[in-house]
C-alpha cells in the first residue's frame, strides 16, 4: 500500500502548532526522532524545535498503550493533565488546574458538540479507541478556539476525513477482554483508496460491567458496595461512515457521518443510569494555492443532534437534555508579507440547548457566537517571534431570563530563541478572554450529581487572564529534557462559592430551593473575584540502550508536575477546589526484536489543600504495564497479540479531581489481553 503525498498545508492552526510536537520527549520513549521530524503539516515547514506553545502529543506505539474508554482516562497520567472521572462512564480532562466550561475537547479540530462540559456526569462524544492522534494545548488556547478553550484543548484525530489518498485497504482491528469490569471490546478503522478517492469506515463496540475496587466505595467505609463498585457498567457503539475526494493538485473534499451511543451508570445513585446518543456530519474542503497570496484555504463544518436521558431507574426517565449545534471554520495561510507568515481564520457557531425534567436546572438557551483571529510569525537570527490575537461575538439568549452579549478579545505574543541547535529557550505571554457558560449565568435549581442546588450570576462579567509560560528543552543523542513553568493571573474569575447561613455554617437546601439544614443540597452561587495559578512540568528521557548497542533498546523517562491555585474571595483567599497534586513518575521502556514493553509508576502526593467546597484527598501510587508481541509481520501489515495491566498494586485511587471521589474510587488491579491487526 503506498501512500499519495501532496505538500500539505495544515488542516488548522492547530496542526501548525500541535501536531509538530507528536514526537515530543514528555510522551515518547526515545527522544532522538524529535530532531529529525519536519512537520510537513505545517505552512511554515515547522519542525518539532521550532514550537513555540506548549503540546503535547500522544501517538503511534505511546497511544495504543495508553488507550482507555474515555478521553480522560487516555490522558490522566500525562504530565500537566488529570481527569475528572465519575465512574466508569464520564471523564473529561482536566489541563493545569482549569476544567470544564475552560477546556475545549475536539475531534479534528472541531467541538465535540455535546454537554459535557455542563455537568461531570455527561459524558465526552469522542472515542478515543479510533484515535489516530491526541494532540493537547497546555494553556490558553482562545487565540485559536475561542471562549470555552481558555484553559486549554485536547484535539482528537482519527481517520474519517482524508486528504491524502492511500493506495489498497489500510486500517486496523482490535478485539480485547478485560478482567476488572469483565469487558469487551471489538474496533474496526478501515480505510481504502484508490486514484482520487477515499473511502472510510470505522466501528467500535465496548461493553463492561460493575467494575472492581480495593475495597469499601465510600472513603469512610460507608458504602454497600465492597470489592466491586455498584451501578458502574458502561456500554459504548459508534461507528462512521467517510468519503473523501482528492484532485491530483492535492485539493481535499470530504464528507463524514457518525454516530454515538452510551448507556452508564451513575455510581453515586443506586439505580440510575444515563442513554445517550449523538449524531454528528462533518465536511472539509482544502484547497492548496488557490489564489497567488494564499498557500491554502480550508473550510470544514459539522452538525450535531445530540440527546441524553437520565434515568432515575429502569423504568422511570428523568431528565432529558439536548443540544442542537452547529460549528464552522475557515482558515487561510497567506504568503509572506514583510517577512510574516501565518493563517487568517474565521469560526462561528450557533446552538439550541434544552433540559427537560426535575433537574433541568440551566433554561433552555440558545447560543451564536462568532470570532475572527489572526496568527502570525517571523524569524529575527536565532529569534522566532509569534504573535496573534481574536476578538469574538457570543451570544446567549435563555427562555425566561435576560439576554446576554459579549466580546472576548484574546491576544499572545511569544518568542522562541535557539540557544544553540540541540537546546531552545521559549516565552510565551498570554491574554485570555472568557465569557461565562449558561450554566454560570443561568443556573437555578438542584444538581443531583454534585449534590448542589446551583444559583447563576446573571450579571457576570468576562473572565479575563494573563498567562506566561517559561519552557526550556534539550535533545542531544540519548538523552532529552524538557521544563516549563506557568502563572495566570486572572480577574473576575468565576467560581461556585457556598452561602453563608449567618452563622458561618453553609446553606443546605431542599429540591425546591427551601432552606433546611439537613437538606440533600448545598446552595452555591456563582461568583467572580482574583485567582492565581502557577505550576511546573518536568520531563527527562535517557536512552540506556539504542540501535548501535544491539538487539535491545531500552529508554528510561521520569517527569514531574505540579498546579497551586488560589482565589481571593471578600473572606479572605481560599484554595482553587478539585486541583491535581504534585506527581512525579519513572517508566521504563524496552524494545526486542518483535516484543516491546512498558513498565510506569505515577506516584500522587496527599492534596491537603482542598477548596473551601472540597475534601482532602489521600496520594496514591498507580503502578502499569503492558506487552506487545508481533506474531506476523509481511510488508506494512503486522498482527500482535497485547497484554496490559492497570493498577497492578490494587491501590485505593481517588483522584483530587473528581467530584465523587469521597464516594467512588478508581477501578482497581485490572488486566486487558486482546489481538491487534494493523495494515
Amino acid at each position: 500500500m503506498r501512500a499519495r503525498l501532496y505538500r500539505s498545508t495544515p488542516l488548522s492552526l492547530f496542526a501548525l502548532t500541535a501536531l509538530a510536537s507528536g514526537m515530543s520527549l514528555a510522551n515518547t520513549p526515545e527522544a532522538k526522532p524529535l530532531l529529525e521530524i519536519t512537520i510537513s503539516a505545517s505552512p511554515l515547514g515547522r519542525t518539532a524545535d521550532e514550537l513555540v506553545q506548549p503540546i503535547a502529543v500522544l501517538s503511534g506505539e505511546d497511544l495504543a498503550s495508553k488507550k482507555r474508554a474515555s478521553i480522560g482516562e487516555t490522558l490522566a497520567n500525562e504530565p500537566g493533565i488529570s481527569t475528572g472521572d465519575f465512574g466508569a462512564g464520564a471523564s473529561r480532562p482536566v489541563i493545569r488546574g482549569q476544567s470544564g466550561p475552560r477546556v475545549d475537547v475536539l475531534a479534528n479540530g472541531i467541538s465535540a458538540m455535546d454537554v459535557s462540559a455542563l455537568s461531570p456526569d455527561h459524558a465526552v462524544t469522542i472515542n478515543p479507541l479510533i484515535a489516530r492522534q491526541i494532540e493537547i494545548i497546555k494553556g490558553p488556547a482562545s487565540l485559536l478556539y475561542g471562549s470555552s478553550a481558555s484553559g486549554g484543548v485536547v484535539n482528537v484525530t482519527d481517520s474519517r476525513l482524508a486528504t491524502e489518498v492511500t493506495e489498497g485497504f489500510s486500517g486496523s482491528l482490535e478485539a480485547s477482554q478485560g478482567s476488572n469490569a469483565r469487558n469487551a471490546l471489538g474496533a474496526a478503522d478501515i480505510n481504502y483508496g484508490q486514484g482520487n478517492h477515499q473511502w472510510h469506515i470505522d466501528g467500535t463496540r465496548s461493553r463492561s460491567e460493575n467494575y472492581a475496587i480495593p475495597g469499601n466505595a465510600a472513603v469512610d467505609g460507608s458504602s454497600p458496595s465492597q470489592g466491586r463498585l455498584a451501578n458502574s457498567a458502561n456500554d459504548l457503539d459508534n461507528g462512521a461512515l467517510g468519503y473523501s475526494y482528492i484532485s491530483d493538485a492535492g485539493n481535499a473534499f470530504g464528507f463524514s457521518a457518525s454516530q454515538y451511543d452510551q448507556r452508564y451508570g451513575l455510581p453515586v445513585e443506586d439505580e440510575a443510569f444515563i442513554v445517550m446518543r449523538q449524531r454528528r456530519y462533518d465536511a472539509q474542503a482544502l484547497l492548496r494555492d488557490p489564489i497567488s497570496a494564499l498557500e491554502s484555504l480550508r473550510f470544514k463544518i459539522s452538525d450535531s443532534r445530540y440527546g441524553h436521558t437520565e434515568f432515575e431507574d429502569a423504568a422511570t426517565a428523568g431528565t432529558r437534555f439536548t443540544n442542537n449545534e452547529t460549528q464552522a471554520r475557515i482558515e487561510a495561510v497567506h504568503q509572506p508579507i514583510a517577512g510574516f507568515r501565518g493563517v487568517v481564520g474565521v469560526q462561528l457557531g450557533q446552538r439550541e440547548f434544552a433540559a427537560i425534567g426535575d433537574e433541568a436546572y440551566v433554561p433552555a438557551t440558545k447560543s451564536q457566537q462568532a470570532g475572527l483571529f489572526v496568527l502570525e510569525e517571523r524569524r529575527f537570527g536565532r529569534n522566532k517571534i509569534e504573535l496573534g490575537a481574536r476578538v469574538e461575538s457570543v451570544r446567549m439568549d435563555p427562555e425566561g431570563a435576560v439576554a446576554r452579549d459579549f466580546t472576548p478579545v484574546s491576544a499572545s505574543l511569544g518568542n522562541l530563541y535557539d540557544i544553540s541547535e540541540n537546546s531552545h529557550l521559549r516565552i510565551t505571554l498570554t491574554h485570555a478572554e472568557r465569557a461565562p457558560a449558561i450554566e454560570e449565568l443561568y443556573a437555578q435549581g438542584p444538581h443531583a450529581a454534585t449534590g448542589t442546588f446551583e444559583v447563576g450570576g446573571a450579571q457576570l462579567r468576562l473572565e479575563q487572564s494573563q498567562d506566561l509560560e517559561i519552557g526550556f528543552d534539550h535533545h542531544q543523542g540519548r538523552f532529552g529534557f524538557e521544563a516549563s513553568v506557568f502563572h495566570k493571573q486572572a480577574r473576575n474569575y468565576i467560581y461556585a462559592s457556598e452561602v453563608d447561613d449567618g452563622l458561618g455554617n453553609p446553606t443546605r437546601v431542599e429540591d425546591d430551593g427551601t432552606v433546611n439544614a439537613a437538606g440533600e443540597f448545598l446552595l452555591i452561587n456563582y461568583r467572580q473575584n482574583r485567582a492565581r495559578f502557577s505550576g511546573y512540568e518536568l520531563a527527562a528521557n535517557y536512552a540506556l540502550l539504542n540501535e548501535t548497542d544491539g538487539p535491545v533498546q531500552l529508554s528510561i523517562r521520569g517527569f514531574t508536575d505540579a498546579v497551586r491555585g488560589t482565589i481571593e474571595t471578600s473572606t479572605g483567599d481560599a484554595p482553587a477546589p478539585r486541583l491535581t497534586p504534585a506527581r512525579y513518575g519513572l517508566s521504563l521502556h524496552g524494545h526486542f526484536k518483535a516484543t516491546s514493553a512498558n513498565i510506569s509508576y505515577v506516584q500522587a502526593m496527599d492534596q491537603d489543600r482542598p477548596g473551601r467546597l472540597d475534601t482532602q484527598t489521600a496520594g496514591y501510587g498507580l503502578l502499569n504495564a503492558d506487552v506487545s508481541v508481533v506474531l506476523h509481520r509481511h510488508g506494512s501489515s503486522e498482527a500482535s497479540v497485547f497484554v496490559q495491566g492497570t493498577n497492578l498494586l490494587d491501590d485505593d485511587i481517588r483522584r483530587a479531581t473528581s467530584f465523587i471521589k469521597d464516594a467512588v474510587p478508581a477501578p482497581g488491579r485490572g488486566g486487558v489481553v486482546g489481538l491487534r491487526y494493523k495494515f
